[in-house]
């Protein structure tokens, strides 16, 4: 048995740091672990400062912590956002509160109005308190616990303040998630999946599939769910970096990726019709007969050549022997769909998806790098 070999301790070393730098990388980049560390530790500060607070409001301490927790968010913008709608559906259900307390000790009167009033007021104030049971909640501890002690609502809503105060100042100055990198991912998904459909609709028409092959409706399915995906993550990332710092030393041009959603959803949108369109046209319905097999070769042509644009559109590559490659298989389809015209079929499928697919390619062609083969 050959001699184990032990590493040197300088590659040792080495391969240690990079596992180590990995995962730190993992964890400070996971949303749900940053989430959890940004507010264990807001909670923990919120509660050493509500301690050190003289007067009333230091007899409740264990509202700060609660009101950090309340108020963290992933983002900047929404831990704001929380945090206000905290303060402000509290600060409500005080009100409620002494309302209340205005017909005496607490009863099944009282708490059933300071409920009610509660939750028909945070359905209506959604976006001012946030919406939810925090209106009820607030009022009904208010009522239960406070009552007519003027100390446990200051109290309440002075550690509230600071622990909203702390999360905030914990979301700003610690790792201010930017999002864009899955806002990114997620659009080159959406162009990957739309593209290798286009070609798998080519696929059909080669396999000939049936009306009720699932394959059909998975596609269906699965593009929708990317393009909606996309559109969610582009407008998640935008909303991160509102109020971030590093925003700065990141820069993005925002204006340009909404406009690239919009195109990928008009393109996905298309690509829907289409395979909607193909799937009646292969075999036929009962009012129209079945797609020539003259111009399934063509069509199935056209389907690859517009994929390959799709799948350089945004990638620094030459477009151009690309684009005109797909520009050619189009009027081959035009050509063939205008030949399989009668009277029997005087709008062919062929047709009308060529339109589809020639409206899919001018979508892109703003963001193309156009070149003459030549160059």
């Amino acid at each position: 048995m050959p001699p184990l070999k032990m590493p040197r301790p300088a590659a040792l070393a080495e391969r240690l740091d990079g596992g180590l730098k990995g995962r730190l990388r993992a964890v400070v980049t996971n949303p749900q672990i940053l989430l959890g560390i940004k507010a264990a530790l807001a909670a923990a500060i919120a509660w050493l400062i509500a301690i050190s607070l003289p007067g009333t409001p230091s007899e409740y301490p264990y509202y700060a912590p609660l009101g950090a927790l309340l108020a963290m968010y992933p983002t900047v913008a929404g831990t704001l956002t929380q945090g206000l709608q905290t303060v402000a559906g509290l600060t409500i259900g005080i009100v409620l509160a002494y309302l209340a307390v205005w017909a005496g000790d607490p009863n099944w009167l009282t708490i059933a109005f300071v409920v009610g009033a509660g939750v028909l007021l945070g359905g209506k104030l959604k976006r001012t308190a946030g919406g939810g049971t925090g209106i009820a909640s607030a009022g009904l501890f208010v009522l239960v616990i406070g009552n007519e002690n003027l100390g446990y609502s200051l109290g309440y809503l002075v550690q509230t303040v600071i622990g909203v105060g702390v999360g905030l100042a914990v979301s700003v100055l610690i790792f201010p998630p930017l999002n864009f990198n899955d806002a990114v991912g997620q659009m080159s998904t959406l162009r990957r999946m739309a593209a290798q459909d286009l070609k798998e609709l080519g696929q059909a028409l080669e396999e000939d599939w049936a009306e009720d092959d699932p394959r059909w409706a998975k596609r269906r399915d699965d593009l929708m769910r990317s393009a909606r995906n996309a559109r969610d993550a582009l407008q998640y990332a935008d909303e991160s970096r509102k109020g971030n710092v590093r925003w700065r030393f990141h820069p993005r041009d925002v204006d340009r990726d909404f406009y690239h959603v919009e195109v990928l959803e008009v393109v996905a949108s298309h690509t829907l019709n289409i395979t909607n369109m193909l799937q009646d046209a292969l075999h036929g319905t009962v009012r129209e007969s079945p797609m020539p097999n003259e111009v399934r070769p063509v069509l199935q042509a056209a389907f690859t050549a517009v994929g390959e644009v799709l799948d350089l559109w945004t990638v620094e590559e030459s477009d151009g022997g690309v684009f005109q490659a797909a520009e050619q298989s189009l009027r081959a389809l035009e050509r063939a769909a205008y030949e399989t015209v009668s009277l029997d079929i005087p709008f062919g499928a062929a047709a009308a998806i060529g339109m589809s697919l020639h409206r899919i390619l001018q979508s892109v062609v703003p963001d193309l790098r156009i070149e003459s083969p030549e160059d």
